[in-house]
């Protein structure tokens, strides 16, 4: 169930000064839970972990259980980990990784750093990823930091306050920046008795009270029974067949010409589709994209711009690949776009080689390809339509 931020802070806001003896500052705090999370050699938790982005449409939820190794002189200070979920089991064993698929019955097998290994779900805000970040959080005086009680089911934590500018907390570097012009909020809930994280929440300065994420850690061990040494390597899964992954269509190339097309046009009174054939003669701007995708989100903003300034010269098109007609009207009734919006967009996005998104395609009047960008660089984009506004 999604649950509004707004009540999420009040609570956490709840019987500040409640603690008798409580360290002075912030920074101490963190100084405590720094030194017990760097004297352990090894963990195991259970993580729950959910995504609530109210102005996207979109709530997600996963949770798994975590066993992290820790050596200082490996790569991202982690030796290895095994992250299980309800049908998989992911290990990294220092020198490769692995991802079991128990429900069908395959495994996945790659030659992987540590530092190669960041995007894995169970790793986002995880006790590990805390564990490299603090040491970097309290040498940096200029980030933001505060501290107070909060009452959670009765007991009182320490509550303290973060805020990273261009940059968030990311395995296995500690920090991870980027370029967008935007702060990360972050609330850790420390457990007052044994200096061990609780709870991260995180939202930041872009989606404000329409965005947060939550992680919860229970059943943590640390000192917990090492797992069975031939666990740690993919051999030992009998049973299991090599993952076959299927080979997908290059992406498009300048030059080629665009497949004849026909898709849904969203419009909430009709049904309606348009044609490849109905935009003969004319420039087309195609932008494929799907809800689930943050640079997505950010693109809906610069098409807008671009519908402004070359809407009466080109053919503007929003193509969703995959949500159903419901869901694209949720971002159709946001936005309100002048420029068209179509749905059921995937084949024609495979048959493009397209299958991360977005992916910016633009034609000629002839309907050859112009220019093909991953990535919506509206910079870019805007040059490419210049240079076919300016042929003959």
């Amino acid at each position: 169930m999604k649950t509004s931020i707004t009540f999420i802070i009040a609570t956490l806001a709840l019987s500040t000064g409640a603690s008798a003896q409580k360290p002075a500052t912030a920074e101490a705090v963190l100084n405590q839970t720094n030194e017990t999370l760097h004297k352990l050699k090894s963990i195991s938790y259970h993580s729950y972990r959910e995504i609530n982005n109210f102005k996207d449409d979109y709530f997600a939820k996963n949770s798994g259980d975590s066993y992290f190794e820790y050596d200082n002189a490996m790569d991202g200070k982690t030796a290895r980990f095994q992250l299980g979920s309800a049908d998989a089991l992911q290990v990294y064993n220092g020198t490769e990784y692995f991802y079991l698929n128990q429900k069908n019955k395959t495994i996945a097998l790659e030659r992987k750093t540590a530092k190669q290994l960041n995007g894995l779900s169970l790793l986002y805000n995880s006790v590990t990823s805390i564990r490299l970040v603090l040491p970097q959080l309290l040498q940096d005086a200029s980030i933001p930091k505060s501290l107070a009680d909060t009452l959670i089911d009765g007991k009182s934590y320490y509550l303290v306050k973060f805020d990273l500018h261009k940059k968030s907390m990311e395995f296995p570097n500690g920090f991870s920046s980027f370029d967008s012009e935007v702060t990360k909020y972050y609330k850790l809930i420390i457990d007052k008795k044994t200096s061990l994280p609780y709870m991260v929440f995180d939202s930041n300065s872009i989606s404000k009270d329409q965005y947060y994420t939550k992680t919860v850690f229970t059943n943590i061990n640390i000192s917990p029974e090492i797992p069975q040494t031939n666990s740690w390597y993919s051999s030992s899964y009998q049973g299991y067949e090599p993952e076959k992954k299927e080979a997908g269509n290059p992406l498009a190339k300048p030059g080629s010409l665009l497949p004849n097309w026909s898709l849904p046009i969203y419009d909430s009174n009709a049904s309606n589709s348009l044609k490849s054939e109905n935009l003969k003669g004319k420039i087309v701007l195609m932008e494929f994209w799907n809800k689930n995708c943050r640079y997505c989100m950010l693109a809906f903003p610069k098409m807008k711009e671009l519908q402004k300034k070359y809407g009466k010269q080109i053919a503007m098109l929003s193509i969703n690949a995959y949500e159903k007609k419901e869901e694209v009207g949720f971002f159709y009734k946001r936005e309100q776009p002048a420029y068209t919006m179509l749905y059921e967009g995937e084949k024609l996005a495979n048959s493009l080689g397209i299958y991360a998104y977005p992916v910016v395609i633009l034609t000629d009047k002839h309907g050859k390809i112009a220019y093909v960008g991953e990535g919506f660089d509206e910079k870019q984009v805007e040059k490419e339509i210049l240079k076919l506004l300016s042929r003959p």
